[in-house]
């Protein structure tokens, strides 16, 4: 598996692009950075977008994506409405304009999600949104988690739908469901591991 992490926009959010045997996803495309549509075309092509949630700065590079691939986009039912909420998404807090234009096409549904060579688990993760989800191919020891965990730290609860005591309750039931290695993609910062943060993250109960 091949994980391309691109960094961009004012809050340098991470989006990834994601390929297994021919199978190419995108998760949170911040921006349409240029180097999105490099790895693509590196790849070969683009089957979906997945979305850890619909924050400003995970979904800015949508529209782009889907104009010149036509694939469809996915996102926890609960944040359905988000994109072209500039209110929900936070973009009018920070005065930016509408992170997109369309609605997304598709909803998660059940406890998986297959494309392609891709199984992801599904596992909703509220929070620091009300729809966030962590997205984990077990088989690659890997869980892309948006913002809820990062190296030491946690996402905030501030924006809208935020709430600290049920991220908490999130990250106590992500730390039950993934085996301890997991490598952690967090939509912010570096890749971590679940069992270092287990240790060393304050927000982690002991």
């Amino acid at each position: 598996m091949n994980v391309v992490k691109i960094t961009s926009g004012l809050a340098q959010e991470n989006g990834y692009v994601v390929e297994q045997d021919g199978t190419v996803v995108i998760i949170d495309p911040g921006t349409d950075d240029p180097r999105f549509f490099e790895a693509v075309e590196r790849f070969g092509g683009l089957q979906a977008i997945l979305l850890t949630h619909a924050h400003f700065d995970h979904i800015g590079g949508i529209d782009a994506l889907r104009d010149r691939y036509d694939v469809p986009v996915y996102i926890h039912e609960a944040e359905r409405t988000w994109l072209m909420d500039d209110e929900k998404n936070g973009a009018a807090k920070f005065h930016l304009p509408y992170a997109s234009m369309r609605p997304a096409e598709r909803v998660y549904q059940g406890k998986t999600l297959q494309i392609g060579a891709f199984e992801f688990a599904l596992h909703h993760t509220p929070g620091h949104s009300p729809g966030s989800v962590t997205l984990h191919l077990a088989d690659a020891g890997v869980a892309f988690c948006g913002d809820l965990i990062f190296k030491q730290s946690v996402g905030r609860t501030d924006l809208y739908g935020g709430d600290q005591a049920t991220l908490l309750g999130s990250i106590d039931r992500i730390r039950q469901l993934l085996p301890p290695d997991t490598v952690l993609y967090s939509g912010h910062g570096p890749k971590t591991r679940l069992d270092t943060e287990i240790q060393s993250n304050p927000f982690f109960s002991r």
